[in-house]
């Protein structure tokens, strides 16, 4: 048996129970592979695959030509209600999908070097 949390970080495959209810933000489809960002019990806490502004005009709000536009980038989340899931599919080991938890690289706690400590009486 698979832990949620061990999932955060990877990529995903998300079925949605209803997807119009993510029209607003951009999400037209009734599945997709999104990157798991954490899950609480709201529901699971996905990295939204691409939010883009389009910057049309200037300071004053004069219009830019077209070849003037600029685009940004948005880093945004979006959470998925449980009562929206169909269904969660994790693909272990697959390249591009299954990633190292940050958990498992960073050294939390403490050791003790016992050599050292009975070194010094």
């Amino acid at each position: 048996m698979i832990k949620l949390d061990e999932l955060i970080g990877d990529l995903i495959f998300v079925s949605f129970s209803n997807h119009e209810r993510y029209k607003d933000i951009g999400i037209k489809e009734s599945t997709g592979h999104f990157l798991l960002k954490g899950f609480d019990r709201l529901g699971l806490w996905l990295e939204h695959p691409g939010i883009v502004i389009i910057h049309a005009k200037d300071e004053s709000g004069t219009p830019l030509p077209v070849k003037k536009h600029t685009k940004e980038n948005i880093d945004a989340n979006f959470v998925v209600t449980w009562d929206n899931v169909n269904t969660i599919m994790h693909y272990p080991d697959r390249e591009g999908f299954d990633f190292p938890s940050e958990f498992k690289k960073m050294k939390l706690g403490f050791s003790v070097d016992y050599e050292k400590e009975n070194s010094n009486k």
